[in-house]
């Protein structure tokens, strides 16, 4: 009985770490989904590159062409939790960032789109777009993109 406990055991541990080390975190889990074009061909981005495209650091997709991101209002709640997730910080606090940086003529925030509806609309007729919607939207002729560590 013990040897099969500990097989048992040495089983579930290998196995449980396997799954840390392939399994992305995904945003869906935290209340949006990051959506790009359906010709687009990423399928994964690291926490940091989607943060750096939404802030406009990153101007280039890898695979070329530039990188159009589009963002919902400050106000909506999935804009509050992408920005939390994404930035670590409340959308509020983003969108005074983008404030500060029209005012010195330094950059412009991306587009807004007022509904995901929107955002999807927009991603699905710009190639190089990149937006994020709330979980359990329809993203047809879209597609959803992991977010990794």
């Amino acid at each position: 009985m013990t040897r099969r406990l500990r097989w048992i055991t040495i089983t579930l541990a290998a196995l449980a770490a396997a799954a840390l080390r392939t399994a992305p975190a995904v945003a869906q889990d935290e209340g949006f989904v990051i959506i790009v074009n359906s010709a687009n061909p990423v399928t994964s981005l690291s926490r940091q590159q989607v943060a750096d495209i939404f802030m406009k650091k990153t101007a280039q997709w890898a695979h070329g062409g530039d990188v159009h991101p589009v963002d919902q209002p400050a106000v909506a709640t999935v804009r509050d939790a992408f920005s939390r997730s994404v930035h670590g910080k409340p959308a509020s606090a983003v969108a005074s960032w983008w404030g500060q940086q029209m005012f010195s003529g330094r950059a412009v925030p991306p587009p807004q789109r007022p509904t995901d509806r929107a955002v999807v609309t927009f991603v699905r007729e710009d190639a190089l777009a990149i937006g994020y919607v709330t979980t359990g939207t329809p993203v047809q002729d879209v597609k959803s993109v992991l977010i990794t560590p």
